[in-house]
């Protein structure tokens, strides 16, 4: 008798379903644990203007960061500043405030700053840990493992300043990530004022101002250093809101402040009166 070949053809085809399951369960594992090719480049987004910048940047992590007196990046006499991990583990940003490794800095030859200066140029750069152990040999670097930039640091925004009061007023930048904030000042600091204006002139005026704060006329004269440019000072009113640009690009403005001797004139040397001229960002 003939054995009916049914069953036969049914495992037959199971066992080809099976097959052809287990290949596409070894292709979608092999999809899955497929190796990451390659990495992003390092890019330097940001280094903000401040006596202790932050650092930001794209690509990844890395074992250095570094800040170079000078145009060129280098583990020599012109390090002044140096942050790093056994690996690269260390993820942006990171902060000029961060404590340095001084003696790294003094085997190289270079002074440790906690601090920039006005007006200097500097290098900034980050590496991951096989340029840092190559001593940042260009040999050894490419777009994958390295990135720096050159700038001169604008942290005291320059000016001449005058009038009745005989103040020195000056103005300093802080910027941060989030914020770019300027810290108005002025000595002698026990000069108390009522008034602060800022206009995008060359001279004194209520016209085009982009800031204006002052007490009520009921308060006396309470107005002291430092001021926040944006913030109320205490007591005062907000006549004109700060802009959220901040200070015109390119733009001569006019900083000015009075007591309660001023005489309602804007004559340079007006008693009561003092201001600022700030030449353009």
């Amino acid at each position: 008798m003939k054995t009916p070949l049914k069953p036969y053809i049914k495992t037959l085809v199971v066992m080809c379903f099976s097959l052809l399951l287990l290949q596409c369960s070894d292709e979608t594992k092999n999809d899955v644990l497929a190796p990451y090719k390659g990495h992003r480049a390092l890019e330097l987004l940001k280094v903000t203007q401040s006596f202790t910048p932050d650092i930001q940047w794209l690509g990844g992590r890395v074992a250095s960061a570094g800040v170079n007196k000078g145009g060129t990046a280098a583990l020599d006499s012109t390090l002044i500043w140096i942050y790093t991990a056994d690996d690269d583990i260390i993820g942006s940003p990171v902060s000029f405030s961060v404590e340095p490794d001084s003696d790294l800095i003094q085997s190289y030859g270079g002074e440790p700053a906690d601090s920039l200066s006005d007006g200097e140029t500097y290098t900034f750069w980050i590496a991951e840990k096989s340029v840092f152990a190559a001593n940042l040999d260009s040999s050894a670097i490419d777009s994958m493992n390295f990135t720096d930039t050159t700038m001169t640091t604008a942290l005291v925004p320059r000016g001449l300043s005058g009038g009745g009061l005989d103040l020195d007023i000056s103005l300093v930048r802080d910027e941060t990530l989030l914020k770019d904030k300027f810290v108005l000042s002025w000595t002698p600091e026990d000069t108390l004022v009522r008034r602060i204006a800022i206009r995008a002139s060359a001279s004194g005026g209520f016209q085009d101002l982009i800031w204006h704060v002052v007490l009520p006329d009921s308060v006396e004269d309470s107005i002291s250093p430092p001021v926040v440019l944006g913030e109320t000072p205490e007591g005062a009113n907000v006549a004109v809101a700060w802009p959220e640009g901040g200070f015109k690009e390119g733009q001569v403005h006019f900083i000015w402040m009075v007591n309660s001797n001023w005489n309602n004139t804007f004559s340079p040397g007006a008693p009561g009166y003092g201001w600022f001229r700030m030449f353009p960002l």
